[in-house]
């Protein structure tokens, strides 16, 4: 098969993948953008979850994480507060809204998981050590490109 024939079909897959990915978050999370939704889902698994923390898993800037947090609280998606034993440092926890999107984007998250991996049903074992092998080099390259 042509190289340049299955980059087209990459690119179209990423397309779809993108718009598909986009119609199901808009029909979920009204009110909110991803950077928030995964913030209100790593505060749900985290414990003492602080900006440091939120900035490290997410991989954006404190400020850009600030603004999220402030935007989270205003909605009434999270509280801040403090520890006895650091009065400096701000932590953050769900409120039950923000538990609500917690659960949902989780079961969601499952569902898809259980939805989508039936695609590897049509490969047998081999056929799927190379798609693996694929999926490596494909986002080893996406991280080199994106240092």
């Amino acid at each position: 098969m042509n190289n340049e024939l299955m980059l087209k079909k990459l690119n179209e897959t990423f397309q779809l993948f993108t718009e598909f990915n986009e119609k199901g978050f808009k029909e979920n999370y009204s009110d909110l953008n991803i950077n928030e939704v995964h913030t209100i889902d790593y505060i749900g698994r985290a414990e003492h979850a602080n900006v440091t923390k939120i900035t490290d898993h997410l991989k954006i800037t404190k400020g850009g994480v600030t603004k999220i947090t402030k935007k989270l609280i205003v909605k009434e998606y999270i509280n801040s507060y403090q520890t006895e034993e650091n009065k400096k440092e701000k932590y953050f926890n769900l409120t039950e809204k923000g538990k609500e999107i917690f659960i949902k984007h989780k079961t969601l998250h499952i569902e898809a998981m259980n939805r989508d991996k039936r695609i590897f049903e049509n490969f047998d074992e081999d056929q799927k050590k190379v798609i693996d092998k694929f999926l490596d080099i494909l986002k080893e390259d996406f991280e080199d490109k994106l240092k």
